[in-house]
């Protein structure tokens, strides 16, 4: 699989956070759905976080199952008010190109100087590309809690998801609807006049969008944290476009009816559809 990383726009603080704590609380599930939380030191580079475990531990086993993942980064505060943290959803994959163990394992010796590396054959290391971050600051609400009661809101800020057209609270239900699938080089993932059956995200490689119009013309190329599919799920009109992979690839794919559902809760209107369709368009200059 590639190492290539999502080229995504995330505030320089929530970066700078990242870069200063230490460990992440990772949750994972089993195909059953039963649920595993652990705790691992971590390093990051930009929004993707690294993490090492060994390959028989119940996290590692769960991630091969299912790579959809939770996590949270904090720092420990008596008082709420002064909380701040990291939540995200994504996708978790173990590391095999020896390329991007080397970097990833210079990058634990920069930020860990004192730890033993050990034997690195007995370990495996994990990526965790983001879907969804949320920072949470409650320093900067300037709230007080109202006297007589315990705690305080939490402040979050939205610092990144590949859904920035809906809502931050159908993230959790979207992440939790999508299934993995994997296509080859050249392989087509979807064609121009198909069926519209099903929503894309690009986790790793590149896909290419072509239009049939005299002749095939590409009009988009895909990376890492771009998605397509909607424009006709959301339309009930057959594919616009045919897209395939220019490399090897790894989407997480959600059912159209699914898809369909989520959006209605968080949209409403056929009217508003249309908004999140069009902003599409405008982004990626058309939509399969």
């Amino acid at each position: 699989m590639s190492s290539e990383q999502p080229k995504v726009d995330v505030p320089p603080h929530v970066l700078d956070y990242l870069s200063e704590q230490n460990t992440l609380t990772l949750a994972t599930a089993s195909p059953g759905a039963v649920p595993h939380a652990s705790t691992f030191l971590y390093v990051n580079d930009g929004p993707t976080l690294y993490f090492w475990s060994k390959p028989n531990t119940t996290t590692a086993r769960q991630v091969e199952q299912n790579p959809v993942v939770s996590f949270a980064i904090d720092s420990y505060a008596d008082d709420l008010r002064q909380t701040k943290g990291v939540q995200g959803t994504g996708e978790c994959n173990v590391i095999l190109s020896g390329e991007e163990i080397a970097r990833v394992a210079d990058l634990f010796g920069q930020k860990f100087p004192d730890l033993s590396p050990g034997v690195t054959m007995s370990i495996s290391f994990f990526r965790v590309t983001p879907a969804d971050l949320e920072f949470i600051d409650n320093t900067a609400a300037g709230a007080e809690a109202p006297e007589g009661q315990f705690g305080a809101e939490f402040h979050r800020e939205r610092a990144y998801s590949v859904f920035d057209d809906l809502p931050t609270q159908q993230v959790g239900s979207i992440v939790a609807s999508l299934q993995v699938t994997e296509a080859k080089e050249g392989e087509v993932i979807v064609r121009q006049g198909g069926p519209a059956d099903k929503f894309f995200i690009v986790a790793e490689g590149e896909v290419e969008v072509e239009r049939e119009e005299n002749g095939s013309q590409s009009v988009a190329t895909l990376g890492p944290g771009a998605f397509f599919g909607e424009v006709s799920i959301l339309r009930n009109t057959p594919r616009e476009a045919t897209v395939k992979a220019t490399k090897p690839t790894k989407l997480l794919a959600m059912e159209r009816d699914t898809f369909r559902d989520l959006v209605a809760q968080s949209l409403g209107t056929t009217q508003e559809f249309d908004k999140v369709i069009q902003a599409r368009l405008g982004a990626h200059g058309g939509g399969a």
